[in-house]
């Protein structure tokens, strides 16, 4: 099986014997561009170079019911009425060059002396101080947010990466190595490094928890500790959203700050 992310933000399963286009399941294709693209192998690569391409300016605009709007426009008034391989591949590479000079956001810079940390994050969202009942949690928010608190939430604690993986996150350290404990499994752990600190990082199956509280569907929360040696910042995701490019992005551009107290009780 074949997992491909979807132009408009499905997830498909494609059988092996099948060209796979990333836009749409192709044991399913119903018209004469579908199967087009299907068919060829040229195409369904320009088809997932869209998907990714979308994906991105989406998330990465001011304005992304404008891109949104652009994107259904260009379905159904230029993809769907090629009759040909050539006029689907001239209507993809202008798409794809149109995407690629999309308005993207700004990065702008948070930095709270108090916390010892600062780090970037897109103008279309907001950073918001106070999270989970905590005075040393930072949480970024903006939409799509759907039954959620946050995108990410930030917080800081004294003590280096292995108690805090340990004590604070979902990090387990055997003799083998690091693994994180999901809702129903064990998965997986990356190592991570930045401006003078190291970290984890996992995406484990996970309850889905908000204001309303806890929720038995289950969904994809990343967990991420990075550590200077002596403080250390748990990064989390509520199972919903904020797993993307713009979030790592922040976590990337985590600094601890020099001569900072103790973090907050």
């Amino acid at each position: 099986m074949h997992r491909l992310r979807a132009v408009l933000a499905v997830t498909i399963v494609v059988a092996p014997a099948v060209l796979a286009a990333a836009s749409f399941d192709c044991t399913k294709a119903s018209t004469s561009v579908e199967t087009m693209i299907c068919n060829d192998k040229a195409l369904s690569s320009l088809d997932d170079d869209l998907a990714k391409a979308y994906e991105s300016a989406v998330l990465l605009s001011d304005h992304p019911g404008e891109i949104k709007r652009r994107q259904r426009e260009w379905l159904r008034n230029v993809r769907e009425r090629c009759t040909n391989e050539t006029c689907l591949k001239a209507a993809y590479e202008n798409r794809l060059a149109e995407l690629a000079t999309a308005k993207q956001v700004t990065w702008k810079t948070f930095r709270d002396p108090a916390l010892g940390i600062e780090f970037s994050y897109p103008s279309n969202r907001t950073v918001r101080i106070g999270c989970r009942g905590s005075k040393s949690c930072i949480s970024i928010i903006g939409e799509p947010m759907p039954s959620s608190d946050y995108l990410i939430a930030f917080e800081v604690f004294d003590g280096d990466l292995d108690a805090v993986a340990v004590e604070r996150a979902v990090f387990e350290k055997k003799n083998d190595g690091w693994s994180a404990r999901g809702r129903s499994a064990q998965h997986a752990v990356a190592a991570l490094s930045g401006r003078g600190w190291q970290g984890l990082k996992s995406v484990v199956d996970c309850g889905i928890s908000d204001r309303a509280g806890f929720h038995a569907g289950a969904g994809e929360c990343m967990w991420v500790v990075l550590s200077n040696g002596k403080r250390s910042v748990v990064a989390d995701t509520q199972g919903i959203v904020g797993i993307d490019q713009a979030s790592m992005r922040s976590i990337e551009t985590l600094l601890f700050l020099e001569g900072t107290p103790a973090a907050p009780k």
